[in-house]
């Protein structure tokens, strides 16, 4: 296994090489950082791609020494000629990484035990179903990052924040990518999370719960502030933009320090 400087030098190889086919190349750097600062012990991605923010997120766990990422992705898009021609024409020690015949799976482990991650990440290959990840056991206790980069449809930001809200924890990030960017989707967000802060439950949200979930997911709104930033890139492409949903704790003292020893 890489030590951390090798490992950083890998993530820099998959950020150059690999990053730009999606847009992540940016954007992987950020969500790295964010993952070293707040220290999240549950992270979900939604949509895998090539597993270049997969990477970051789990280097940034590694750093900190405890969490783990959980990636899900159906890897429909590995087995397509734009994706085989893309990874034919890597260059530098990616290469190596490809073998003739190879799967997606495959594919995601060998990348990942490359870049020296592979122990704070698990890469479920799978359709991305907003309800049955959410309840999968592994994420019980709270998610503390969601990142979403799947489909940000008006429709299925309602399902994904419907599904994911009564288990996020107290203090949860939930970043859409390209959402920020799109009008009707940005509308959409910026609807929710008015309806949210007004104590009100958009029926596109509450549809999701199941009859035992409501009453904790309307005492989450009624206990937490949402906070909606557009984070947009200078770059002139379709997918150049992040919308970021911080979920605070309404508390006069937010803060976890003890004050009284």
């Amino acid at each position: 296994m890489p030590d951390m400087h090798s490992c950083i030098e890998r993530l820099s190889e998959i950020r150059e090489r690999m990053g730009w086919l999606y847009g992540s190349e940016d954007l992987c750097v950020l969500l790295y950082s964010l993952v070293k600062r707040a220290r999240p012990q549950r992270v979900v991605e939604l949509g895998t791609g090539f597993g270049v923010s997969t990477a970051w997120i789990a280097a940034a766990l590694k750093e900190n020494e405890t969490g783990v990422l959980h990636s899900y992705d159906n890897g429909s898009h590995y087995a397509s000629d734009p994706a085989r021609r893309f990874l034919a024409e890597l260059e530098g020690p990616l290469r190596t990484l490809i073998e003739p015949g190879q799967d997606y799976p495959s594919f995601m482990r060998a990348l990942l035990a490359w870049a020296g991650v592979a122990d704070f990440a698990q890469v479920h290959v799978e359709d991305i179903d907003f309800a049955a990840i959410a309840t999968a056991p592994a994420l019980h206790g709270g998610i503390d990052m969601l990142f979403s980069d799947f489909n940000h449809s008006p429709d299925s930001i309602q399902a994904l924040l419907g599904h994911f809200l009564p288990r996020l924890s107290s203090t949860a990030s939930v970043f859409i990518d390209s959402a920020s960017t799109q009008r009707l989707s940005y509308l959409t967000l910026e609807r929710i999370v008015d309806d949210l802060n007004c104590n009100k439950i958009p029926v596109g949200l509450a549809r999701c719960w199941a009859p035992q979930e409501a009453s904790a997911a309307i005492d989450r709104v009624q206990r937490s502030r949402f906070r909606l930033m557009h984070l947009i890139e200078g770059r002139a492409r379709a997918q150049n933009s992040t919308a970021w949903l911080s979920i605070e704790p309404v508390d006069v003292v937010p803060t976890v320090a003890e004050f009284f020893h």
